[in-house]
């Protein structure tokens, strides 16, 4: 088995990275693949957050630091995800070593399908381990100004790098906002969008519940997207309608060529 280590990458913090590489992870699942999730966000992680597993017994950190292989660190989600989680401890996030991540990655080969890695917030030393750790990445963003302006710069750092960008997935969308275009963002990060994922009250019910939202709630609008993304990404077809007739979600849908 041939393992695809992808990044989900974001300079600015909150914009829903976390969420949709879990959800991400759980809409790859769908389709059949054995995907494993691991939390590169070494000094605040979130993904034991999310997934209701908050101190795990065996942490990223404590690979890092020698002490266990990667294998032994895998965690396994009551939804069937797999993860490898950070140390939620300040006592670990000081004594990391952030230069080590990228081998201690690798020792995933083989185990999974797709490796989805939930990088750091920002541009410096620890969100840069994270980029250097995998082959591919995701830029995640928000439809506003400053946070595409920070996709921009994370594109160019990536590119430098020499990774390949898969795309840009636009969060937390809603039509009743004054948010910029879906085409000017494209058009100002000079990179496709390949996901959009609107604003929906689901996402906060799954993450109260820990779990992800194609779990908890398949057929919402921010399910259905993810399933869409995932879909696209493995070449694969996939039609499915949502439990909403909202305007919004229709025009996303029309915009990336699911619907007519």
């Amino acid at each position: 088995m041939t393992t695809r280590y992808i990044g989900c990458i974001s300079a600015k913090g909150g914009v829903g990275k976390t969420t949709t590489t879990i959800n991400l992870a759980a809409a790859l699942t769908y389709f059949g693949k054995n995907v494993t999730i691991l939390d590169a966000n070494l000094t605040t992680p979130n993904v034991g957050i999310y997934l209701g597993n908050p101190i795990a017994p065996i942490t990223l950190h404590d690979v890092l630091r020698g002490k266990h292989d990667i294998k032994e660190a895998v965690f396994s989600h009551k939804s069937g995800l797999k993860a490898v989680l950070a140390s939620i401890s300040l006592k670990d996030a000081k004594k990391v070593d952030t230069t080590k991540l990228a081998k201690a990655i690798y020792g995933l080969e083989g185990t999974a399908d797709i490796v989805l890695v939930d990088g750091a917030a920002g541009l410096g030393k620890e969100p840069q381990s994270a980029i250097k750790a995998v082959e591919e990445v995701i830029i995640v963003t928000n439809p506003e100004m400053p946070a595409v302006t920070d996709a921009l710069k994370t594109i160019k750092l990536c590119k430098e790098m020499g990774k390949q960008v898969l795309g840009v997935v636009v969060t937390k969308t809603n039509s009743k906002n004054a948010d910029m275009s879906l085409k000017d963002i494209e058009n100002l990060l000079e990179t496709n969008i390949i996901g959009v994922i609107p604003e929906d009250r689901a996402i906060k019910f799954s993450q109260a519940n820990k779990e992800t939202v194609v779990h908890s709630h398949p057929k919402s609008a921010a399910a259905v997207q993810y399933k869409h993304l995932a879909a696209d990404m493995l070449g694969m077809s996939y039609h499915e309608s949502v439990e909403t007739n909202d305007g919004f979600v229709n025009f996303v849908m029309k915009y990336l060529g699911f619907k007519d």
